[in-house]
């Protein structure tokens, strides 16, 4: 009987050695040599690795010094390209300023048409503000009030509030409402210069002690109106004709056919 147990017993030793089970057992502790640990093992060895991708954003480089500078000259440059062309035309305005400042503190300080100076300055920042829109209108008004008080060509001295706005909103409009044209240059020609009156009457009212308002507005305001419209074609030809090969293409520049 006992002879037969233990060949039972050798017999099933035998049958789990050459077939282990094909479960996992876990809850206790298996002996090293254990057939069942070695199985475990190869399983756990025989399964593929799982790999975690995390996307890092590496950390941007710093931009150079010469980069940075460059950055912030773009910044104050207000929207104007430097380019070959923007340069020339910023001279061109330029010499036509001092141009028309030359001639009115000479010429007109002399020559007075109806008793008084006209004034050369605003048709200008008008006209270069219809050609060359508000940014560059607003610039060159703003020197061109600068030049003329600083040269003595005008008893005026609030020639900024009234230059800069009017060459501004002139550009403005031209852009959304207006087109160029000889007729607009009038209009915006008229209501300048009656701005321009109203200021000379102001400071004459308040700097001229004795002078009612009828004589300020029968022997200053009124003569200085008419002198202005008088003279304001000759800035504005003068200005148009030199800014108009800025509005050309290069082809019509140099003359040859356009590609097609």
């Amino acid at each position: 009987m006992k002879h037969t147990q233990k060949i039972e017993s050798s017999r099933e030793n035998q049958h789990t050695a050459q077939h282990p089970p094909r479960y996992r057992v876990t809850g206790r502790t298996m002996p090293k040599n254990s057939p069942h640990r070695q199985t475990d093992r190869i399983r756990a060895s025989s399964r593929p690795a799982r790999t975690v991708r995390r996307h890092i954003t590496p950390p941007a480089p710093e931009a150079p010094a010469s980069a940075r500078l460059i950055d912030r000259f773009n910044s104050w440059r207000l929207g104007f390209s430097v380019d070959a062309d923007t340069v020339i035309k910023a001279i061109v305005i330029s010499i036509l300023l001092l141009l028309f400042t030359i001639l009115q503190t000479t010429l007109f300080t002399r020559f007075r048409p109806f008793g008084a100076i006209p004034d050369l300055m605003l048709p200008f920042i008008i006209t270069v503000g219809i050609k060359e829109k508000e940014r560059w209108g607003a610039v060159t008004a703003l020197l061109a009030a600068f030049v003329i008080d600083a040269a003595g060509g005008t008893e005026v001295m609030l020639l900024p509030l009234l230059y800069v706005p009017s060459a501004f909103t002139v550009g403005i409009l031209t852009t959304l409402r207006l087109r160029d044209s000889a007729a607009v240059a009038a209009v915006y020609t008229v209501i300048s210069s009656a701005l321009r009156g109203v200021i000379t009457l102001i400071i004459t009212v308040i700097t001229m002690y004795g002078l009612t308002l009828p004589d300020a507005i029968i022997h200053i305001v009124l003569p200085e109106f008419a002198a202005n419209l008088l003279f304001a074609a000759i800035p504005q030809i003068i200005t148009r004709a030199a800014l108009r090969p800025f509005h050309k293409t290069r082809a019509e520049r140099t003359g040859a056919a356009p590609i097609t």
